[in-house]
């Protein structure tokens, strides 16, 4: 995205619009309300003065207004002097629907922490669905990503590119991509077939591709662990014969871990203990499904059918 810093205002044809930009872009407030007050005229409007007054038929700066231009070159003094004391909006756009916040500067106090605390929409996208987030992490600016986090930026938009994660992934910015993961990010977000990870390996980025295999693997691990956990409590119960407790901490492993065939067989062991030869038989029938030749297996299920014919 183009920045209106890099912009030559000289080339701007209007003579008034040029010296009202410089002022604002050098933060010389003193001239700035002069020159809006000779803009005005005496009509008592000066809010209405300086909102018509945009670039026009000037490529990609169409419509950008004094705000943008104080914005985008940390003009503290005048974007004050228009937000609080003109009352304009804040969330104004330019021809492309971006507002002075796609342009703030964001280091050391600047405009952007103040348009954000005064009300600017920190999810605003632009004519093309690109929110401020998307631009930050496809360019990799950290400082901007935080703040825009910070002051409640929704960290998952998506636009034709993807999520703000798909775009840091794609250009291999390690620190913006761990900033989003550390937001809580979808990294499982998939756009047009493409997920952040496949975005990361399609453009060779090793340290991105690391760190989205990493948090992918890490939830999987947590699973094991409870999962453990609770088998050996299960475990300890089962040796108490607390059945009942035991049932229950088999379940809840289950939902972590459905496929281990050792957890059904205990499970069927406990509703034998517990005269309950129907469950007992239901869990000994999806052991033996999964290791069909296991002697447990086929113990638990001739215990289950026994209790079924006795009872």
């Amino acid at each position: 995205m183009a920045s209106p810093r890099s912009h030559d205002r000289s080339d701007v044809r209007d003579p008034v619009l040029d010296m009202v930009f410089n002022a604002a872009s050098n933060d010389n407030l003193f001239l700035f309300k002069a020159l809006v007050m000779m803009l005005d005229m005496g009509r008592g409007r000066p809010k209405e003065a300086i909102e018509e007054l945009r670039v026009e038929d000037n490529g990609e700066f169409e419509g950008f207004s004094a705000l943008h231009i104080a914005a985008s070159t940390g003009s503290l003094e005048v974007c004050r002097h228009l937000v609080e004391e003109l009352l304009i909006d804040v969330d104004l756009v330019d021809k492309e629907g971006r507002t002075p916040l796609f342009f703030a500067t964001y280091r050391d106090g600047g405009t952007a922490e103040y348009l954000l605390d005064h009300g600017a929409n920190p999810d605003k996208a632009d004519n093309n669905g690109f929110s401020l987030l998307h631009y930050a992490a496809e360019i990799g600016i950290c400082e901007m990503i935080e703040l825009l986090l910070a002051k409640g930026a929704y960290v998952d938009p998506v636009s034709a590119r993807g999520t703000p994660l798909h775009g840091a992934a794609r250009e291999g910015h390690y620190g913006a991509v761990k900033i989003l993961l550390d937001h809580n990010a979808d990294y499982n977000k998939m756009v047009n077939g493409v997920t952040p990870l496949m975005a990361a390996r399609d453009a060779n980025s090793t340290e991105c591709i690391k760190l989205l295999v990493k948090v992918q693997e890490e939830p999987m691990l947590k699973r094991e662990i409870v999962a453990s956990e609770l088998i050996s409590l299960g475990s300890i119960s089962l040796k108490k014969k607390d059945y009942v407790v035991a049932a229950k901490l088999y379940s809840q492993a289950m939902q972590l871990d459905p496929d281990d065939a050792v957890l059904f067989s205990d499970r069927s062991l406990c509703w034998l203990n517990m005269g309950n030869g129907r469950k007992a038989l239901l869990d000994a029938n999806k052991c033996r499904k999964m290791r069909p030749h296991w002697p447990k297996a086929c113990h638990r299920q001739g215990e289950a059918l026994m209790l079924l014919k006795v009872t």
